[in-house]
């Protein structure tokens, strides 16, 4: 009868390590481009166009950081 103890003996059994649950790390919420009427014409410093386009700039570079750490998930 030998040792089980000694290294030869011995089996390891590697288990995977736990997956952090998808609901962990979302994706992004795309922006919501603003309606016709929600822009008044006046010429403003801040219209509302130009802050959806800085919106879908910011939304962009998140999704593009959100796939990285997510290869083939969906962000559908």
């Amino acid at each position: 009868m030998s040792n089980p103890t000694t290294r030869s003996d011995l089996t390891l059994e590697l288990l995977p390590l736990p997956q952090p649950a998808a609901v962990n790390d979302p994706p992004p919420v795309e922006p919501e481009r603003p309606l016709p009427m929600d822009c008044c014409d006046s010429g403003c410093e801040s219209c509302v166009h130009d802050v959806y386009a800085d919106e879908v700039d910011h939304y962009r570079s998140l999704l593009a950081a959100w796939q990285a750490r997510n290869p083939g998930r969906s962000a559908d």
